[in-house]
């Protein structure tokens, strides 16, 4: 994998696509802004109104909730117009940036790659919902393939509805193989009696007391946990990741890996309610993936 550098950021800013949305950005998001604040606006006098009918025909609560429904709908509609000026600056940026990187970028409506083997271990078989994007993938000069991507993971329904995860996935192809599974999860303190199912068993580091404090193993095959989290350097580089104030949940399979970090929405150009210039905004796109591509190396270079 390449590693990205400041002349791979000057060649990309001087991609076609790329400097014609540079030079375009910022008079395209003000024509968002103002079709933004004229629907919105628009929008809260239609609530407004159809609440004032809905309270009179039925009671104040059903005017009150009319009115918020409709006033969320037309926030929706109004911010539709900020998405696609937002989309048209950072798809061509992670397009142009993966292919110098000799990967290629997905925006979303992708099979994720290694998760269902690491779903039932690292989330348990109650997912209600998963949603992924901004998928990044290839493979080394040897031929193993890697990839990172975003993803939310939600559980339950209505009211009891919660967030299982957010943030990056990172995912590739080990060098080595082995028979079993080993994962990481998060202590969970109390209520560290739950394992995963499918034979797993807890491995303790207890001459890592600060490892422990973070993490509990399970591994069906406990010397596979120990040839794996046995080294300092593979604890330190998780509990690296996991002092970001991320929670970090590892897989490492048979002949793949995945690590999922939570933390916030990356490869994005920057907010649209405010003003930035187009190179400054394909900096952080540029600057996430870079970040993005350190972690995956590392994580390879432990777990393959």
């Amino acid at each position: 994998m390449v590693e990205f550098t400041a002349s791979h950021f000057n060649d990309l800013c001087s991609q076609g696509p790329v400097q014609s949305q540079i030079q375009t950005i910022e008079g395209s998001r003000k024509a968002a802004m103002s079709k933004f604040w004229l629907f919105l606006l628009g929008g809260l006098a239609v609530a407004v109104v159809v609440g004032m009918i809905a309270a009179s025909a039925f009671t104040g609560p059903v005017g009150i909730t009319a009115g918020f429904m409709v006033l969320v709908f037309a926030f929706i509609f109004s911010w539709l117009p900020l998405a696609k000026t937002a989309e048209s600056i950072k798809h061509p940026v992670l397009h142009t940036l993966a292919a110098q990187g000799g990967m290629t970028f997905v925006p979303n409506g992708f099979d994720p790659p290694v998760f269902a083997e690491a779903t039932k271990p690292l989330f348990g078989s109650w997912l209600s919902s998963a949603s992924f994007t901004d998928l990044f993938y290839g493979q080394d000069p040897d031929g193993h393939r890697f990839a990172f991507y975003e993803a939310t993971l939600m559980r339950g329904h209505g009211k009891h509805r919660h967030q299982v995860f957010t943030g990056q996935i990172y995912a590739f192809q080990r060098r080595r193989s082995q028979q079993g599974a080993v994962v990481a999860v998060p202590d969970r303190g109390f209520f560290n009696f739950w394992k995963p199912s499918g034979g797993f068993d807890r491995v303790k580091f207890e001459n890592d007391p600060a490892f422990e404090q973070k993490f509990e193993i399970y591994a069906t095959d406990p010397a596979e946990a120990m040839a794996l989290f046995g080294s300092a350097s593979t604890r330190h580089l998780l509990l690296q990741l996991r002092d970001t104030g991320s929670r970090v949940l590892a897989y490492i399979g048979p002949n793949d890996a995945l690590v999922a970090v939570w933390g916030k929405n990356r490869f994005e150009p920057g907010s649209m309610f405010k003003s930035h210039g187009g190179q400054e905004r394909v900096r952080l796109m540029f600057d996430d993936v870079c970040a993005s591509l350190q972690v995956l190396n590392g994580l390879r270079g432990l777990f393959s």
